[in-house]
C-alpha cells in the first residue's frame, strides 16, 4: 500500500462547494455563539434576560431566531456527514481496505480529545467537536446505506425529536398547573405532597433556564471576572452536564439526523453544485417559504407568552420542521450562487475559511475568551445584543482575510495540520 493511499486529501481533489458551505456555516455559527460568550447564558433564548430587547436589539433577536437559530449547526452537521463519506470512500477506492476504518476512528478520537480541551480548558461549554466525534464513530457503518435510506432515517429521527419535544411540552404544562396549585395550597397553610414539591422545584428550574435569578446571574458574572483557572473550575459542572448528561438526545435527534441527510444529499449529487440552477432555486424558494412561515409562528408564540418556559415549549413543537426547511433554503441559495458562478472572490475566501474550519472555530473561541473574560479585556456584559454582532462582523472580516493568506503559503490550517499529523501518525508537510 502506497503512502498516497491513506494520505490527506490533496487540494486539487477538494470539493470547493463543500468548502464554501463549510465556511458559511462556520461563520454563521458565531452569530449564535456570540450571545453565550458576551451575555448571560439565558440571553441566548430570552432577550429580556440580558442584552436588551428593544429597537435594534429586538431586530437582531428576531432575525437570528427566524433565520439562523439551529440552521448553521444543521448545515455544519450535514457537511460533517458528507465528509465522512468522502474520506472513507476516497481511501477505500484507493485500496486502503481496513486502514480506512483505522484512519477514520483515529481521526474521531483525536477530535474527541480536541473537544474535551475546547470545553474544559478553552472555556467554550457549547462546543461541538466532542459530540461530533461520537457521532462520527456511530455513523461509520450507516455511511454505506443507500442515499434514500439515509434521508428517510434522518427525517424519521427529526420526527421523533418533534414528538419528544411535544411530549415534554405537555409535561411542562402539567408541571406548571401542579406548581400553581401547590403555591396556592402553601399560601393557605396546607402541607404539600411530594408530587407538588417536585413540581414546584421543576417549575423553578424551568424558569431559571430562560430567566436568570439573582444568584444565577451573579454566579455567571463572577465566573467571567476571575482568573483563567477560576473559570475552568467554575464552569466544569455546567459544561460537563451540557456536553455529557444531555448527549444522548443531542446525538440522536439533533446532529445525527443532519449528518445522515448530508450523506444522502452528497450521494445524490446535490452538495457538489452539479444539479441544474432551477433545482437549487426551488430548494431556496420552497425551504424559505415553509421555514419563514413556521419561524414567524414560533416567534409569535414566544412573544405572546412573554418569554415564559411554556411559550418556548409551544414554539419548540415545530422547531425541527422550521429548522430543516431553513437549512434547505440556505443550501439552495448558497448552491445556486455557486452553480451560477457569482461572487467568485467571496466564494474563494469562504472556501478558505471552510478549509480551515477547525482552526477558525478554535480561533473564534480564543478571540471571544480574550474579549469577554476577566483575565482578558473583561468585556462580559458590556455590549448590547446588537453591538455583539458588530464584534461578529469584525471576526468574520479577520477570518475571511487571514484564511486565504495562510493557505497561499501553507497546505493546511495550523489545527488541520496537527489533526492530520496525529491521525496519520506522521508529520505532514506544511509549506507549499
Amino acid at each position: 500500500m502506497s503512502a498516497d493511499t491513506v494520505a490527506p486529501v490533496a487540494k486539487a481533489a477538494r470539493v470547493q462547494s463543500l468548502d464554501v458551505l463549510r465556511g458559511i456555516s462556520l461563520l454563521g455559527i458565531l452569530m449564535m455563539n456570540i450571545t453565550a460568550f458576551g451575555l448571560l447564558g439565558q440571553a441566548y433564548s430570552n432577550p429580556l434576560a440580558d442584552g436588551g430587547a428593544e429597537g435594534w436589539n429586538k431586530v437582531a433577536y428576531d432575525v437570528i431566531q427566524i433565520g439562523f437559530e439551529g440552521t448553521m449547526r444543521g448545515i455544519f452537521s450535514l457537511l460533517f456527514g458528507a465528509g465522512i463519506v468522502l474520506l472513507t470512500d476516497r481511501m477505500e477506492n484507493a485500496g486502503a481496505g481496513i486502514m480506512a476504518a483505522e484512519i477514520h476512528f483515529r481521526r474521531m478520537l483525536w477530535m474527541m480529545l480536541f473537544g474535551v480541551i475546547h470545553w474544559a480548558l478553552l472555556l467554550w461549554y457549547g462546543e461541538i467537536l466532542f459530540a461530533y466525534s461520537i457521532c462520527g464513530m456511530l455513523l461509520f457503518a450507516p455511511r454505506k446505506l443507500p442515499a434514500r435510506t439515509q434521508i428517510i432515517a434522518a427525517l424519521l429521527l427529526l420526527a421523533c425529536a418533534a414528538a419528544i419535544t411535544s411530549y415534554k411540552g405537555n409535561v411542562l404544562l402539567e408541571t406548571y398547573a401542579t406548581a400553581q396549585f401547590a403555591e396556592q395550597a402553601k399560601a393557605a397553610g396546607t402541607p404539600l405532597t411530594s408530587e407538588q414539591t417536585t413540581a414546584v422545584t421543576e417549575w423553578a428550574e424551568a424558569l431559571d433556564h430562560y430567566t436568570p435569578n439573582a444568584e444565577s446571574a451573579a454566579g455567571q458574572r463572577a465566573l467571567h471576572s476571575g482568573s483563567w483557572w477560576q473559570a475552568v473550575t467554575g464552569q466544569w459542572d455546567s459544561s460537563y452536564e451540557f456536553q455529557w448528561t444531555g448527549a444522548p438526545y443531542w446525538l440522536l435527534f439533533d446532529m445525527i439526523p443532519f449528518m445522515l441527510l448530508g450523506m444522502g444529499l452528497l450521494k445524490l449529487g446535490y452538495l457538489g453544485a452539479g444539479k441544474p440552477a432551477r433545482t437549487y432555486g426551488l430548494m431556496m424558494v420552497g425551504g424559505y417559504a415553509v421555514g419563514l412561515l413556521l419561524g414567524w409562528n414560533e416567534l409569535h408564540h414566544i412573544y405572546a407568552g412573554n418569554f415564559s418556559p411554556i411559550a418556548f415549549s409551544e414554539a419548540d413543537r415545530t422547531y425541527q420542521f422550521s429548522r430543516l426547511a431553513m437549512v434547505i433554503g440556505h443550501l439552495g441559495l448558497a448552491l445556486l450562487v455557486i452553480r451560477l458562478g457569482w461572487l467568485k472572490g467571496l466564494q474563494r475566501a469562504l472556501a478558505a475559511v471552510g478549509q480551515m474550519a477547525l482552526s477558525n472555530y478554535i480561533a473564534q473561541t480564543l478571540i471571544c475568551t480574550a474579549l469577554f473574560y476577566g483575565f482578558g479585556f473583561g468585556l462580559y456584559g458590556q455590549f448590547e445584543r446588537y453591538q455583539l454582532y458588530q464584534v461578529v462582523a469584525a471576526i468574520w472580516l479577520v477570518e475571511l482575510v487571514w484564511s486565504p493568506l495562510w493557505l497561499a503559503r501553507f497546505r493546511f490550517g495550523p489545527m488541520e495540520w496537527l489533526w492530520r499529523s496525529l491521525t496519520y501518525w506522521e508529520r505532514q508537510p506544511m509549506k507549499i
